[in-house]
C-alpha cells in the first residue's frame, strides 16, 4: 500500500466513497468541491511563490535589486496573478496591485537568506479565482448529468492527475539533490507548457546563480586586492588569508593558515580592548576599532577592523570574517601632529601650544623657570642623564602645578614654562612659583649610581604682549643679579639690559671677526725673592677705540652667544705659542668646568700640549667659585693631564664652593687664594683666619700658595710674613699684552 501514489490512493477512496454516499454528496458536494479546488488554487500559488523565492532571496544578497524586478514583472506577466508584492526587511521592493475588483486569493511566502536562512522578507501575490469560479458554475450545472459516471471520472482523473504530476515530482527531486557547481538535467522529464517554464525558471535561476558566482568571486577579488581580509574558526584559527594580509604582517601564508589570530597582536594593545571584541562577537554582533599589529620582524602598525560573525541556519557561529584597512599612516601623522604641540622627552605641552594658550587669556600670568647649569649636566653626563633630568623634573613638577587654573609646559634646554589664567591673580601666582622653586630645590635626582640636586631660577611676566620675550628678559636679569625669582616690569631697566646684551654680542662677533681679541699675562712672583718665573693668561678684547676692556663686559656675553670656547682656544694658542719660546718660564690658564666638560675644547688643549711639548712648565688652573665638587670625571680628566706633565692650581679658593676634600682628589699643585680675603688680609681678622687655615691646609698637603690682588705695599708684606710662597696683583705687575714677552 505504502508503494502507491497518494494520488492513486485518493482517487480509489473518493471512489469507493461515491458509490455508497452518491446522495450525500449531492448536498455537501458543493462545499467539498469548492474547498478542494481551492486548495489546489492556492497550491499553484504557492508553488509560484516557491518557484521565484530563490531567486529573490540570492539577488537581494547580491544587493542585485534589478533582478528582482526582472523576476518579478516575469512572475505578474501570469495571466492568474492579479499583483504581486516583495517586501525585503520591512522595505517594498516591488509592488504591483490589484486594479480589478475580481474574486481572488491572497497568500503570502516567506524570502529567506541564502546563506543563513533566515527569513528576511516575504512574497505577497493575488490568485486570480476567475477560471476557478466559471469552472465551479459548470460543473455545478452537470452535476446531477455526471454523478452517475463520478467514480469512473474519478478513476481517470486520479491516473492523469498522476501522469501530469510526475515532470513536477521530477523536477523537485533534481532540484532537491541539486550541487552548487553541477549541471541541472531536464532533459529526461517530459515537457510541457508548464514544466517547461518552470524547468526554464530553474535553468534561468542557475545561470544567474553562475553569474552571481562569478560576480561573487569579482567582488572578493576587488576585496582581496583593496583590504586585508582573514578568516578564522569559532576558536581564532584563521583559514584564510589573503595576499594583503601577508604583505603587510611580513607573514607566508603557510605560516599564517593554521595559527591563532593572535599571532600579530601587538603588546601594545590592552587585553580589554580584546575581551570587548570577543563579548561583541559572542553576541553576534559586529566588532568596529582600531587595532595596532605587530609584524613578523616585530614592528607595529595600525589597522581599522571590522570583524563579522558568520553562523548556519541554527545561529551557531562557525567563522569570522575580517576585513581591515592600513591607517598606519594616519595615525603617524596624527601623532606628528601631537608631537608638534607636545614636547618629546617630558610629554608635556610645547611653546607651539604655550603661544596657543597664552592667545585664551585676556590676562595671563606666565613665568619662565630655568634649571641652572642645565647645559653642563647634559654635556658633562651626557643626554640620556640630562633627559633623564627632564623627565623626573617635570614628573615631579606635573604634582604640584598642573591644573584646571595652571599649565605646565616644556620649552628649550633646561627650561620650563608655567601658565595661569584670569582666575589667578599676581601675587598668588608668584606664591606658586615660590613654591615651584622650592620643590626644585628639594628634589634629588637619581640615575643609576649617581644622584644630584638642582635649582632653579624664574622670570615672570603679567603681560599678554610678548609674553615670553618678557619672561626671558627677567630670568636673564635674575641670573645676573643672582635673584632667585624676578617679575618682569616695564621699565627702561630690562630693556637696557637688553639691548646692551645685544649690542655687546656685535661688539663681541665684530671683535673675532677683526681679529680684536687678544692675550694680556699677568706676573706671579715669588714671594721671597719677588723675581719672576710665572705669568697667568687673560683675555682682553680691543675696543674700536683702542681701549683695552676686560672679560667682565663680554664673558657672559660669550656663553650666551656660543663664543665663549672660542675664546678659550683663542687663549690656549696665544699661549702655547709664545711660552713654547721662553724655555724657562712657566704660565697658567684659566679654565671653568663649562671648559672641562666641554670634549672639543679638550682635545684641543691636549693636541697643543703634544705638539710643543711644555707641559711641565704648563699650570691649569680651575676656577673653583664655578663648584667642581660633585663632578667625580672631572678629577679622571686632572689625572690624565698630570700624567702629560701638566700642573694643576685651584683657582679662587676660598669662594662659595670651598672643599678641602677635592684638593686631594684632584692631586693639585697650587692653590691661589682669592682675591676677596686678601685684598683686606692686613686688617681684617677674619680674612686673616681664613687664609691662614687655607695655608696651614696647603703646607700639609705640600702645595704651593698664590695670593690674588696684592694693591699695595701693606699687603704684600703681610702675605710674605705669612709664608705664601707666590704674589699677584698690580701692586706688582699690571697685565700687559703677551706679546711683550718675546719683543
Amino acid at each position: 500500500m505504502k508503494k502507491i501514489s497518494l494520488t492513486l490512493k485518493i482517487t480509489i477512496a473518493f471512489i469507493l466513497v461515491s458509490m455508497t454516499t452518491l446522495t450525500f454528496i449531492y448536498f455537501v458536494f458543493y462545499n467539498l468541491f469548492e474547498e478542494r479546488m481551492l486548495k489546489s488554487e492556492k497550491e499553484k500559488a504557492v508553488l509560484i511563490a516557491q518557484t521565484i523565492e530563490p531567486m529573490i532571496g540570492m539577488s537581494y544578497y547580491l544587493g542585485l535589486r534589478d533582478e528582482i524586478e526582472i523576476v518579478s514583472k516575469h512572475t505578474i506577466d501570469n495571466k492568474n496573478i492579479s499583483s504581486l508584492r516583495i517586501m525585503i526587511n520591512e522595505e517594498e521592493i516591488f509592488y504591483v496591485p490589484n486594479k480589478q475588483e475580481e474574486e481572488h486569493l491572497d497568500i503570502s511566502y516567506p524570502v529567506k537568506d541564502p546563506i543563513t536562512q533566515l527569513k528576511i522578507g516575504h512574497i505577497i501575490l493575488s490568485y486570480k479565482l476567475e477560471n476557478f469560479n466559471n469552472a465551479f458554475e459548470d460543473v455545478k450545472s452537470k452535476i446531477i448529468n455526471y454523478l452517475f459516471v463520478l467514480g469512473l471520472i474519478f478513476l481517470v482523473f486520479g491516473f492523469i492527475t498522476r501522469h501530469l504530476l510526475n515532470p513536477l515530482g521530477k523536477i523537485a527531486t533534481k532540484v532537491k539533490n541539486y550541487q552548487p557547481g553541477s549541471k541541472l538535467d531536464f532533459s529526461s522529464i517530459r515537457t510541457e507548457r508548464e514544466t517547461s517554464s518552470i524547468t526554464d525558471a530553474f535553468k534561468k535561476m542557475l545561470g544567474n546563480i553562475r553569474e552571481y558566482t562569478i560576480l561573487l568571486e569579482r567582488y572578493k577579488y576587488a576585496l582581496d586586492e583593496s583590504a586585508i581580509v582573514s578568516k578564522t574558526d569559532s576558536r581564532g584559527i584563521i583559514t584564510y588569508a589573503n595576499n594583503e594580509f601577508c604583505r603587510l604582517s611580513y607573514y607566508t601564508r603557510e605560516e599564517l593558515m593554521g595559527a591563532p589570530h593572535n599571532i600579530v597582536r601587538h603588546p601594545d594593545m590592552s587585553s580589554a580592548v580584546f575581551a570587548d571584541m570577543w563579548k561583541t562577537l559572542h553576541e553576534k554582533k559586529v566588532w568596529k576599532g582600531v587595532v595596532k599589529n605587530r609584524r613578523k620582524d616585530g614592528t607595529g602598525y595600525y589597522v581599522k577592523a571590522v570583524i563579522v560573525p558568520i553562523y548556519n541556519e541554527n545561529e551557531e557561529t562557525v567563522e569570522y570574517i575580517s576585513i581591515r584597512h592600513d591607517i598606519t599612516q594616519i595615525v603617524k601623522q596624527q601623532e606628528q601632529i601631537s608631537r608638534q604641540v607636545t614636547e618629546r622627552v617630558t610629554g608635556l605641552p610645547n611653546r607651539v601650544k604655550l603661544e596657543e594658550d597664552i592667545k585664551s587669556f585676556k590676562s595671563p600670568k606666565f613665568a619662565l623657570i630655568n634649571l641652572n647649569n642645565f647645559h653642563i649636566i647634559k654635556e658633562y653626563y651626557g643626554y640620556d642623564i640630562g633627559n633623564h633630568t627632564l623627565k623626573e623634573t617635570a614628573k615631579m613638577l606635573k604634582k604640584h602645578v598642573n591644573g584646571n587654573d595652571i599649565k605646565l609646559y616644556k620649552l628649550s634646554l633646561g627650561e620650563f614654562g608655567v601658565l595661569a589664567g584670569d582666575n589667578i591673580d599676581t601675587s598668588e601666582f608668584q606664591e606658586v612659583c615660590s613654591n615651584i622653586l622650592q620643590q626644585i630645590d628639594d628634589f634629588t635626582v637619581h640615575s643609576n649610581d649617581d644622584s644630584f640636586n638642582i635649582n632653579a631660577t624664574a622670570g615672570l611676566t603679567y603681560s599678554k604682549v610678548n609674553t615670553i620675550s618678557n619672561a626671558s628678559l627677567a630670568l636673564r636679569q635674575a641670573k645676573d643679579t643672582r635673584k632667585e625669582l624676578l617679575v618682569y616690569e616695564e621699565t627702561d631697566n630690562l630693556i637696557k639690559y637688553y639691548e646692551n646684551n645685544i649690542q655687546w654680542t656685535k661688539r663681541l662677533k665684530s671683535a673675532f671677526a677683526e681679529d680684536r681679541i687678544v692675550v694680556y699675562v699677568q706676573a706671579i712672583v715669588d714671594a721671597k725673592t719677588l723675581q719672576t718665573d710665572k705669568y697667568e693668561c687673560l683675555v682682553r678684547m680691543i675696543g674700536e677705540d683702542g681701549t683695552i676692556i676686560s672679560p667682565f663686559h663680554f664673558l657672559d656675553i660669550a656663553k650666551k652667544s656660543k663664543l665663549y670656547h672660542t675664546l678659550t682656544k683663542k687663549v690656549i694658542s696665544s699661549a702655547f705659542d709664545v711660552f713654547s719660546k721662553l724655555p724657562d718660564k712657566l704660565f697658567s690658564i684659566n679654565f671653568s668646568v663649562e671648559d672641562l666638560i666641554h670634549t672639543e675644547t679638550m682635545d684641543f688643549l691636549k693636541d697643543k700640549i703634544r705638539e710643543y711639548d711644555i707641559a711641565s712648565r704648563f699650570v691649569m688652573e680651575i676656577v673653583e667659585s664655578e663648584g667642581i665638587d660633585g663632578y667625580s670625571e672631572i678629577v679622571s680628566l686632572m689625572a690624565e693631564f698630570k700624567s702629560l706633565g701638566c700642573r694643576v692650581s685651584i683657582d679662587d679658593f676660598g669662594t662659595g664652593y670651598s672643599n678641602f676634600a677635592y684638593l686631594m682628589q684632584l692631586n693639585v699643585d697650587y692653590i691661589k687664594i682669592d682675591g676677596s680675603l686678601i685684598k683686606d688680609i692686613d686688617h681684617n681678622i677674619n680674612s686673616q683666619i681664613i687664609s691662614k687655615t687655607i695655608l696651614d691646609f696647603a703646607k700639609q698637603l705640600e702645595l704651593k700658595t698664590v695670593a690674588e690682588f696684592i694693591h699695595n705695599e701693606s699687603v704684600m708684606r703681610y702675605t710674605q710674613e705669612m709664608g705664601i710662597d707666590y704674589l699677584q696683583g698690580f701692586h706688582l705687575g699690571e697685565p700687559m699684552p703677551i706679546e711683550k714677552l718675546i719683543s
